[in-house]
């Protein structure tokens, strides 16, 4: 039976960041989908600063192929995490649409690509493949507290991969030209956007190193200051409860005042004051730097990511 092929180009950004172990099953898979149903789509892995045989996989896989998929591969020049490497994909892509992958975690069932597409061409710019169990403690805590936070009303969950249109990237790029969280960004386009949940299969993970750690804690963190209010909550509990501190403290010094009671005079009153007004120094200087820190990076940070080159894999 002769399937008829999707026309519209589409375009799979593949994270790359030490994923030799299985980097040739995932590519066969989204492969094998990708010339099952689309007449023109390519293929664009980026290398984060890949320190096993990651590349060598690659190559070697597209060397083995008898119809060969169009296959960019952008090398960075170190690694610079997720968010950036995307970036770096995107900005290269030219399709209709664009599939992001941002780990190689083939959990899903192949069909569900297609399941994504076809949720897309029903009106929806942003459709994203979304796991139902697997999802770790940390990140069920930021998914927790982003959307506690949120200014908009869009709420967001850890997911496997998406489908976006180029209107949503272009609306996108227009809101910004610095981009440090694309999921945030996506859901607070003002398109349409839906998400698919599935029965994740079971998958060995891959464990994160120090540097993989700390840039997704920095991310987190920045995440959370751009895209919600959590801080300034906090800031105001800090002022709430310091100023219930000082009601207390307040009332305490009267009591003394008509009672037997007799402390040593002032020092109860001056070291409680003293603790809780240093502790809020440092809570509102704190918070004032990381803000500053957040808008000068996003103010005059032009270069979003750093490239080594880019090859042709295949024509």
């Amino acid at each position: 039976m002769t399937i008829n092929k999707e026309k519209n180009f589409v375009s799979c950004v593949i994270y790359l960041y030490n994923e030799g172990h299985g980097i040739e099953h995932f590519l066969s898979l989204i492969c094998g989908v990708m010339q099952e149903h689309f007449e023109k789509y390519e293929i664009i892995c980026v290398n984060d600063g890949c320190m096993d045989d990651t590349v060598e996989q690659v190559k070697a896989f597209l060397a083995e192929q008898t119809d060969k998929p169009v296959v960019s591969l952008i090398n960075l020049s170190y690694y610079q995490g997720v968010e950036s490497a995307m970036n770096a994909g995107r900005d290269l892509a030219v399709g209709d649409f664009l599939f992001e992958f941002d780990r190689c975690e083939p959990d899903f069932d192949p069909s569900l690509i297609m399941d994504v597409y076809h949720r897309a061409l029903e009106g929806y710019d942003v459709v994203a493949a979304a796991p139902k169990y697997g999802v770790s403690l940390s990140s069920k805590l930021f998914y927790l507290i982003y959307n506690l936070g949120s200014r908009y009303q869009g709420k967001i969950r850890q997911e496997r991969f998406r489908l976006v249109s180029r209107r949503a990237i272009n609306r996108v790029n227009q809101m910004n030209t610095y981009i440090p969280y694309r999921k945030a960004m996506y859901i607070n386009c003002g398109l349409k956007r839906d998400t698919i949940c599935y029965d994740n299969k079971s998958v060995t993970k891959k464990p994160h190193n120090r540097e993989e750690r700390d840039n997704r804690s920095g991310l987190a963190m920045d995440t959370i200051i751009i895209f919600t209010n959590v801080l300034e909550k906090l800031s105001m509990m800090v002022s709430v409860i310091l100023f219930g501190a000082l009601l207390v403290m307040f009332g305490y010094l009267v009591y003394s005042i008509f009672s037997k009671v007799r402390p040593v005079e002032g020092w109860l009153s001056i070291m409680s004051l003293m603790s809780f007004g240093f502790f809020m120094v440092s809570a509102m200087l704190t918070i004032i730097l990381k803000y500053l820190s957040v808008l000068l990076n996003m103010g005059f940070r032009r270069q979003r990511y750093v490239i080594e080159g880019v090859e042709k894999l295949t024509q």
